[in-house]
């Protein structure tokens, strides 16, 4: 490690001017800034945008004060070194960082220097940064020319050691010795002439071996170097020391005190004789093992960030939603391309800021959503999502959903989001559509409900009215008669008695019809035996029932009930307008579904056409309510066919 000497003072100019009139304390801090020998630049942490210079750094770096004045920060430093954002992350974590950076000036010259940056509030809370950049540039020359000089006497000395005869190789072995001693690489001293190599104390703590007196032989030594390594390396060796040269290095495997495997460098310089013949080797060996094993990780972590970073971008490409990624170290903010395809927005680079994406956001929805991405910021969330408005390239509104992962470093603190912007637009449109559907469609039903209520109602009032209320008038009137006496008296008793009866009958089969307890009581099959015998007692038709395959207290009543309706309702339908003879009537039952049909040989109808009356629609809504289909198949003078299906769920099926 060198160290790097402090740059030499130099003589202060008298920049201060004498002023005849009293100045400000806010004039006298911009003298003092402008005319600062450092050179000093304040720009705004977000953006990088240079808002002020002194004249310092105007003479640093080559620019006018109005050129620097529209420069951002990677035009003045090398923001893909790792010394620049290794500066930035301390910075934003302690609020001031130094460090040694690359500094570009206007002629595109690099050069070293040391930077102090403080992060500060400025006006309207806008975070901003001083910067004091000092040229080491000088300094580093300096020390190179040192380190250059050192190297020499370095040489020198090696060559001095080389000469030195054996009246002063002890003196010499004491000197390594000493080196050994202090080194954090293993230092050794081959003796070419006894074959011996002194060895220093660091072999211990670098590979776990004990040397007795610090000496041991070149054959013990070519036995830790491996097995498959061991004839290559002494090959070269034995090359390099024929060959004449004065220095040898090499890399091979050796094997540690406790058997793992070390990585290792070797370099030597060789000492001859005035005749050229080796004498001797004096060297270090460095164990590298942790160097390789970092370099692979990193070569492997590179390889690994390439592959995602092409994953990332083909993603964005091929994907339907607009993918984005936000830097909140540097503040860049990444647009994928599906952003264009969806709001209409000509990006013209895919590198941005996050003003360009929030700037988008519907007024009304704006502050909610910064607050919330800034909330799980400052939160340990992991993940944040929200539904919001989205301002298109033509001033249509989108109703997007967007979601992002927060990736946080070591301590949790978030350093990258990584989101997508789904346009659920349509999405909304269909589901508002399907409420306004849901809602229409419960108003039909209900209405048609409503209808059949009255229907009947109507029914029950024209069946007193012109049935039962003829019956009874009949009755009373016998009844009169028979009063008054005579022969046949006795015979208009029978018949008011027999008048009242069949009024008695027929508001019997008028309660069965309206009373539902007769599902609870009978059940579903009886019920409809019951209709059927009762509806072929009193008009001209045959009626057929098949219902061996239903099972009655597989389903709960409140069906049954509904079912039983749809039959009363179409046999009435086919009473009233078929003028049929035969109907036929199944309910049939498997693992999937319940299936109700009823079919006449009736004149039949148009399906096409709409007919008066609510008994179709009253059909279709009451299979409705159980999720069923009700289909109707009929032609003029081909009867009709209803088939009524119901899939088995929980709203059919009996609890017990």
């Amino acid at each position: 490690m060198h160290l790097i000497p402090k740059a030499p003072q130099k003589k202060e100019p008298n920049v201060f001017k004498k002023f005849t009139t009293p100045v400000t304390d806010d004039t006298l801090r911009h003298l003092a800034f402008d005319n600062s020998l450092q050179a000093n630049i304040i720009s705004i942490v977000s953006t990088g945008k240079i808002i002020m210079v002194n004249n310092a750094a105007c003479k640093l770096l080559g620019y006018s004060k109005k050129a620097l004045l529209t420069k951002k920060r990677p035009a003045i430093f090398d923001i893909n070194e790792s010394a620049f954002k290794k500066m930035l992350k301390q910075r934003t974590t302690d609020g001031h960082s130094i460090a040694l950076v690359t500094v570009i000036k206007k002629s595109g010259k690099k050069i070293h220097c040391e930077i102090t940056s403080s992060v500060f509030i400025g006006e309207h809370g806008i975070e901003k940064s001083i910067t004091t950049i000092a040229d080491m540039s000088q300094s580093i020359l300096m020390q190179k020319k040192i380190d250059i000089k050192k190297e020499k006497i370095v040489a020198n000395d090696i060559v001095l050691a080389q000469a030195k005869s054996d009246a002063r190789l002890t003196e010499n072995n004491e000197w390594i010795k000493q080196i050994a001693e202090a080194s954090y690489d293993v230092m050794w001293d081959w003796d070419i002439t006894t074959g011996q190599i002194y060895v220093g104390d660091s072999i211990e703590e670098v590979f776990g071996c004990k040397v007795e007196n610090n000496t041991l032989s070149f054959t013990e030594f070519m036995l830790s170097v491996l097995p498959e390594e061991k004839s290559d390396v002494k090959k070269r060796l034995l090359k390099t020391i024929a060959s004449g040269a004065k220095s040898w290095s090499d890399s091979y495997k050796l094997k540690r005190h406790d058997g793992s495997i070390a990585s290792t460098i070797s370099r030597a310089s060789i000492v001859r004789s005035e005749k050229g013949k080796v004498i001797r080797l004096i060297g270090a060996t460095k164990d590298v093992s942790m160097l390789q094993e970092l370099e692979k990780k990193l070569k492997d972590q590179i390889a690994l960030q390439k592959d995602q970073s092409e994953k990332f971008l083909l993603a964005a490409k091929i994907s339907f939603d607009g993918i984005w990624d936000w830097n909140l170290l540097t503040n860049d903010f990444y647009l994928g391309e599906g952003f264009e395809e969806l709001f209409g927005y000509a990006i013209k680079s895919t590198a941005g800021n996050v003003i360009d994406w929030s700037k988008h956001l519907h007024p009304d929805d704006r502050e909610t959503v910064e607050r919330g991405i800034q909330d799980a910021i400052a939160s340990a969330a992991s993940h944040w999502e929200h539904t919001y408005r989205f301002i298109k390239a033509d001033g249509s509104i989108a109703n997007v959903f967007g979601r992002a992962s927060i990736i946080r470093d070591a301590d949790g603190k978030a350093c990258r989001m990584i989101g997508a912007i789904h346009d659920i637009t349509k999405q909304k449109v269909l589901e508002e559509k399907l409420e306004q559907e849901i809602k229409l469609k419960g108003k039909q039903i209900a209405e048609a409900t409503e209808e059949a209520r009255e229907t009947e109602r109507s029914d029950i009032g024209k069946e007193l009215h012109d049935n039962v209320n003829q019956l009874l008038g009949a009755s009373r009137l016998y009844l009169s008669i028979a009063k008054q006496g005579g022969v046949n008296s006795e015979m208009y008793f029978t018949r008011s008695s027999q008048y009242t009866l069949t009024a008695i009958e027929e508001i019997r089969k008028l309660t069965k019809v309206l009373t539902t307890d007769v599902i609870a009581n009978l059940g579903l099959s009886e019920s409809i035996e019951n209709i059927v015998r009762d509806t072929m007692e009193i008009n001209p038709i045959k009626i057929t029932c098949l219902m061996k395959s239903f099972t009655e207290n597989s389903v709960n009543d409140k069906f049954k009930l509904n079912v039983f309706r749809i039959i009363q309702e179409q046999l009435n339908n086919i009473l009233k307008h078929a003028r049929a003879a035969k109907v036929t009537l199944s309910l049939l039952q498997n693992k999937e579904s319940i299936i109700l049909s009823i079919s006449d040989n009736g004149v039949g109808f148009d399906t096409g056409k709409k007919h008066s009356g609510i008994g179709v629609d009253n059909i279709k809504s009451r299979a409705a309510s159980y999720n069923g289909t009700a289909d109707f198949v009929s032609q003029p003078g081909k009867g009709c066919t209803l088939t009524v299906a119901f899939p088995l769920t929980s709203l059919i099926l009996s609890k017990d």
